[in-house]
Formats: C-alpha cells, structure tokens, sequence
C-alpha cells in the first residue's frame, strides 16, 4: 500500500504505520500529553523510540523510557548545547524574493503546511496533496521531529530513507520552497535547520536546485499584490529544555522560550518594509510564523505580536496571521491583538503531528470554524482518538486572495475563504462551505 495514493488512507480504518515503513504514530502521539508533550525531554524519548526501539513494539514509548541510557546523556546534551549563530541575509540580499506568475497562468498558488515534518504516513499524503494543487511555491511553517536533528531533517524533510523506514520529502513548488523553524529544530540547538534544510530552500531552478538561496530563517515572498512575511519565533523558542512547556515560566525573556522576534530580524524587517512601502502604498500583509499569537485553547505567545504592534509598521492596515505549533485547525475572527494589530488569525498546525482533538463545549465567540472530527489513531487501539491532518492553499488572483483548507482524506476542500483588499488597508472577508463539510461554525 503506497501512501501517494491518496485513498489509501481510510481513517475509519487507518493502515498501521508499521505496514507502509513509516514512523509509528503511537510515537508521536507523547506530543499531545499536556506540558511534558512540549518540552525536549518527551521530544528526546520520541526520538529514541522512533530510532532504537523495534518497530513491532506494542509500548514504544514506555521501553524508550526505561532504556535511559539512550536519551539521557543526549538530553544533558541538548540542555547545554551551543545555539547555532543567528543567521541573516548578508548586505548584497535583501531576503525579498518576488514569485512572478507565469505569462500562461491567472492564479499564483503557495502551499503551506505546519508542524508537517514526522515521517509519518499522513505527513506523507498531506505532501502528496500539497503536490497535487501544483503550487509555485510551498512553504512550512516549522517543527521538523523530534529534536530538528541534520538525520532527521535527511529523513523528515529530504525523504532519505533509514534502515528502519522509508523517508518523506518535503514537496518544493516550481519556483520555491522555504520554510521557517519551530521550537524542535531548537531542541538541538538549530544546527541541523541551518546547515541542512536551509541549503535546499529559496527560489529554484527547473531541476529544484537552488536559484535564490533563504540563507536566514525569515523571508518576503513579493506576489505583486501581496506581501507574505515569513516571520522567525523558533530561534528564540528552545531554551531551557525543561522548562519550555511549563505555564508562566515560559514568559520570561531571559529563559529563551518565549518565541521573541531576534532584533536582527526586527531591524531586517524595518528595512525590508521601507524598501517595500518605498512608493508610498501599502500593499496587503501576509504574516507566517510558527507559534500562535492568539489561541482559545493554548498559552498565546504574545510577545512577537507586541514588538510588531510597537515597530508600528502596520499602522492601518488589516493583516492575515498563518501559525502552526498547537496540532489543530482553528479560524478564528478578526480581533486587536497586542493594543493596535488588528488580525485574522489562522492556526493550520495540522500537516503531519496526531491532531489534538478540538472540544469545544459551548460557542465560542472568537471563533469562526474549527475541525472537532476524531478518528482511532489505528484500528487496533479504538481508544486512542485524535483529530485530521491537513494543509492550505493560497490562491492569489490580482489582488484577491483565497485560501482553501484541504483535509488529509481525498484532499477535499474543508472550507475557503476569500480576502479582498481596498486602498484603505482593510480587509473584505468572506468565506464558504460545502454542505458535507464536516468543519463545525457559522459562515
């Protein structure tokens, strides 16, 4: 059973992992347990159980616990490491790259996906999709696991396989592929995202080899009508490993997990909207990054939305917010975040982690639509419920921007939704469903 065909996932009755040499799913699934699924030490187990216990094994997780040898001293490790330097783009780059449409095409696509890179057989069909809606560009928004490391990355990101599975590779679109980091990648330090993935992204040549390198962990894609900033909260995420999950504790600087713009990027930013804002209009804004400014359900990571709000250098203007890191799919209404931002917020985290089932008991106000559907993580373990995988498309036609939500499942469209901007820095939204869909909210 190959996991390119997109049928061959039926969640109703899901193929075991082990059955298509992917990574086990069991593994992964430590990622949901409150607090302890967030920090480097339940990151450092997965990892080991992933690479060292035997596939057939019934309790991955547990045996890679009692077996400490293997993930002890590489957690101490990991507690002390040395951060990889902050990279930027040196002074003859000024990290804008313009995706041109071809002449023969009226829509430029841009696939994006979050906390995709598991190795796993959804992470493997989501990319099928995302390839499937031929982008021009695609873009991850971070979270490569368990510890970011260069092998994980070769087998994640770049489909190299291992002895034990079959790799996945991240699908580039035909004329770029970028990503951004998450709090994995920092686990260790950040060395494998800076010396591995980074080398392949950027603009590409029809062969996929790099054009236009993106040598920093941030970027502008430039569509002619919009601007998609592709904003850096990994660097500043990873931290003190053992206290990167824990509530309060996390908010403050100095322990490095409050997901924090760098200053490098902040003044790269300034200049990069100067350049762009040069004629005098502001063209409509894209904001990427990867831990959410906003949540009903998780900790917000506030401080990246308050340095922009206090840069003012979206004054007026009506932004759309893309962000991974919480596993699940949430659209939420357009709000003020940080005093003064005003935002469409849009959680997509769901590429390729077991999705967090999303319960909510009562209406929300705040939010707009949500996924509340739930599967058995395999069908021999009916008791183990997660949500559904998935990506987004962005559609750019003239100045119009439509975003579709696609499920892991026959990449159907769950839902779309279209941004239409006016001189003002206003946003007209609108947004449709299927009368099958299965995304709960009102329109």
């Amino acid at each position: 059973m190959r996991a390119d065909q997109n049928s061959s996932i039926n969640l109703s009755d899901p193929p075991r992992s082990r059955t298509t040499g992917h990574k086990s799913r069991h593994v992964a699934l430590l990622s949901n347990v409150p607090l302890l699924g967030r920090t480097a030490l339940a990151s450092q187990i997965q990892q080991v159980a992933s690479e060292a216990v035997p596939p057939h094994a019934e309790y991955p997780n547990l045996i890679a616990f009692l077996q400490f040898w293997k993930w002890f001293v590489p957690y101490v490790r990991d507690c002390i490491h040395r951060k990889a330097p902050y990279e930027t783009y040196s002074v003859d780059r000024t990290g804008i790259f313009p995706v041109s449409l071809p002449q023969e095409e009226k829509s430029l696509r841009i696939a994006i996906a979050a906390d995709w890179a598991t190795g796993t057989l959804e992470a493997e069909t989501v990319a099928e999709n995302m390839k499937a809606s031929n982008p021009h560009c695609t873009v991850h928004l971070g979270d490569v696991y368990y510890m970011g490391e260069a092998s994980e990355i070769n087998e994640n990101c770049l489909g190299q396989p291992t002895a034990k599975y079959r790799g996945v590779e991240w699908p580039p679109g035909s004329l770029g592929s970028f990503a951004l980091m998450g709090n994995h990648e920092m686990y260790s330090g950040g060395q494998g995202y800076y010396g591995r993935f980074l080398k392949t992204l950027g603009l590409l040549k029809p062969d996929k080899s790099v054009k236009d390198p993106q040598s920093a962990g941030y970027f502008c894609l430039d569509t002619g009508h919009w601007q998609m900033l592709g904003l850096d909260t990994g660097y500043h995420s990873g931290g003190m490993p053992a206290l990167a999950a824990v509530p309060l504790v996390n908010r403050i600087p100095f322990l490095n997990v409050d997901a924090r713009f760098d200053d490098k990027m902040m003044a790269w930013l300034g200049r990069t909207m100067r350049v762009l804002q040069s004629n005098g209009t502001k063209k409509p804004v894209i904001l990427l990054t990867h831990h959410q400014p906003v949540s009903s359900f998780e900790h917000a990571f506030i401080k990246p939305a308050k340095q922009l709000a206090r840069a003012g250098l979206f004054d007026g203007q009506e932004l759309v917010w893309l962000y991974g890191h919480e596993h699940r799919l949430t659209v939420y209404k357009k709000r003020v975040i940080a005093g003064s931002l005003n935002v469409y917020p849009r959680c997509i985290g769901h590429g390729g982690m077991p999705i967090r089932v999303t319960v909510v008991d009562r209406p929300k106000p705040e939010i707009l639509y949500y996924d509340p559907r739930q599967h058995p993580i395999d069908k021999n373990d009916p008791d183990t419920m997660v949500g559904y995988n998935g990506h987004a498309v962005l559609v750019f036609h003239g100045k119009n921007l439509t975003i579709e939500y696609h499920d892991v499942v026959d990449n159907h469209v769950l839902l779309t939704e279209t941004f239409t901007p006016d001189a003002s820095g206003s946003i007209q939204y609108s947004s449709s469903k299927a009368a099958d869909s299965p995304i709960s909210g009102s329109e």
